[in-house]
């Protein structure tokens, strides 16, 4: 089974690129008049919480230990 973790966006950070939100659709979604991403879930698996960390430009994912 596939270890689940918490995970967050530091908003402060995210400057609206949305390749959170393409990435990964099923975890975040997108806010249009905000400009900003939306977590659908905050929860999960492990390999797709390095991906988006790994995409981010300003380093805005962040998973609690």
């Amino acid at each position: 089974m596939t270890e689940q973790k918490r995970f967050y966006i530091l908003m402060g950070d995210c400057t609206g690129c949305g390749g959170c939100a393409e990435l990964q659709p099923d975890y975040i979604g997108w806010e249009e008049g905000d400009s900003r991403p939306l977590l659908l879930s905050d929860v999960a698996p492990d390999a797709v919480i390095h991906e988006l960390q790994a995409f981010c430009p300003e380093d805005c994912i962040e998973c609690e230990q």
